[in-house]
């Protein structure tokens, strides 16, 4: 075991915030146009899967953490009631 770390491990934070500050400052545009790319690279991939069909209707299943905070965050916000 390492009596301390090297310089370079830094907390979560601080790793995330260098992670993303590339991205940080762009505008509304240019993280659509970037979205956009990306979604497109997706779909290209899935095309040369050989399946696209089972690849775009998969559906990733919610973990359950998920499902309970979104029902709790219903019900703290009121939405989904029967007036809405």
């Amino acid at each position: 075991m390492l009596a301390k770390l090297p310089g370079w491990v830094v907390d979560d934070a601080t790793s995330v915030r260098r992670e993303v500050e590339e991205w940080r400052d762009l505008t509304a545009a240019e993280r659509w146009r970037l979205a956009h790319l990306c979604s497109r690279d997706a779909v290209w991939a899935a095309k040369a899967s050989g399946n696209p069909k089972r690849v775009l209707d998969h559906v990733e299943p919610l973990p359950e953490s998920t499902i309970l905070a979104l029902a709790r965050l219903r019900k703290e916000s009121g939405w989904g009631g029967a007036g809405r």
